[in-house]
């Protein structure tokens, strides 16, 4: 048996050399993306070797810690090794994880953000949950996620996380250890409550654009601009020294928006209704009610479907209402995790394109300065793909001569 096993080990030596051959053959742009195929599927069959051989026992506790001594590996970080054998648990509990991993409908990376729905004692993943999440990126994977158990959280669950959230608040104070080419710093952390840290963290966005701007915007190179990382600091130094005298409104968008399912005020009153803030997810009523006295604050009603009221119109820039209505049903940008108050509202088909885009909400969809700025570098289109286990979903691919656009958009145009 020792023999045969020594027989298949170096026979697969020889292929991956003749591999890694292949590889070097191709063109350069062409062998990284490869690569990362290759890079993919070899962590999916690690985490499904080690899965097999831990097995499933019932308690997700016992099957990492068999996984972990699977995975032990010299050349391998604590680090990764733990990050596998939960990889490794989730699919030894769930076999339909496994036959999706398997057959590449989802990767590795995709398994983190699902295990923030297993079940803590024995690992299971909800079904539905892990059939809507094949064929997604990851990023469209954490987005599901958190949207899943958004609604699965009742109003009780909710007033308790912000309890237990609220006595762990707290503001420190740390050193930042010296790296290559950066000098040591001082920092102030600020840790609370996800609402009030999402409110916090797009007022600060907010008032950074508006840094930008006042620099000059787009009249300036970027050698010139002081890096975003920058404006957020100097905008925050400003906001808690009392001077705010350059921290924009950030184009009349709202600081903070409620959304309500209609069906929670009329199908079942008794449940208790769990407002959503956009940004943070489901929120307390004891944070509703702090909200109610603000004129900050936007509450809108969706559809079954998660829809707002359709809007439209034959202007270039989306309207406020508009803005309101993509954030509702986008939750921030659709091709990352980037959060509203980073986002702007992109024509699908681009409103200088020969096939003449509308400023309708069906017709445009939320990206993030970064995914839009890629989008048109590579002149690709934004389209919905439904043909992904019937989730619809996001992807790109490359714009036909009528969606191309006559000259590449500028950010102010918000398009």
């Amino acid at each position: 048996m020792a023999v045969v096993e020594g027989e298949i080990i170096s026979e697969v030596g020889v292929r991956l050399g003749a591999l890694v051959e292949s590889l070097r053959l191709l063109p350069d742009g062409l062998s990284v993306s490869q690569i990362s195929r290759c890079e993919r599927r070899l962590a999916a069959e690690r985490v499904l070797a080690a899965a097999h051989r831990a097995g499933s026992s019932g308690d997700v506790g016992i099957d990492r810690r068999r996984a972990r001594n699977e995975l032990s590996d010299r050349q391998s970080s604590s680090r990764s090794i733990n990050r596998d054998a939960k990889r490794a648990a989730a699919v030894a509990a769930n076999e339909q994880l496994g036959r999706q991993l398997a057959d590449g409908a989802i990767g590795p990376e995709a398994i983190d953000s699902l295990l923030k729905a297993a079940d803590g004692e024995s690992g299971d993943l909800p079904d539905d949950l892990v059939d809507a999440v094949a064929g997604l990126n990851p990023d469209q994977v954490a987005r599901t996620v958190d949207h899943y158990l958004e609604e699965q959280a009742g109003a009780d669950d909710v007033e308790k996380r912000h309890r237990r959230q609220m006595k762990a608040r707290r503001v420190f104070r740390y050193e930042a250890t010296a790296a290559a080419g950066r000098p040591a710093l001082a920092g102030i952390g600020i840790e609370g409550p996800d609402e009030m840290i999402a409110r916090i963290w797009g007022q600060l966005n907010v008032a950074a654009d508006a840094e930008y701007q006042s620099d000059g915007g787009r009249d300036r190179s970027n050698s010139e601009h002081r890096s975003v990382e920058q404006r957020r600091f100097d905008s925050l130094a400003k906001m808690l020294s009392g001077d705010e005298s350059t921290c924009g409104s950030g184009a009349g968008r709202p600081a903070v928006v409620i959304t309500v399912a209609a069906e929670q005020l009329f199908d079942d009153p008794d449940a208790g209704v769990v407002p959503t803030q956009l940004g943070s997810g489901p929120i307390p009523k004891s944070v509703l009610d702090s909200y109610l006295c603000e004129a900050s604050l936007s509450v809108l009603v969706t559809g079954i479907d998660g829809a707002p009221l359709w809007l439209g119109g034959t202007r270039r820039h989306a309207s406020q209402a508009q803005f309101l209505a993509l954030a509702v049903r986008d939750r921030g940008c659709v091709l990352c995790r980037a959060t509203i108050d980073r986002c702007i509202a992109h024509h699908l088909m681009p409103w200088s394109a020969p096939g003449r885009g509308r400023t309708d909400i069906d017709q445009m969809a939320l990206l993030c300065q970064r995914c839009h700025r890629d989008l048109h570098h590579r002149n690709h289109t934004l389209y919905r793909d439904t043909q992904v286990s019937g989730h619809q979903a996001w992807a790109t691919r490359p714009a036909k001569p009528n969606e191309t656009p006559a000259s590449p958009p500028r950010p102010r145009q918000r398009e």
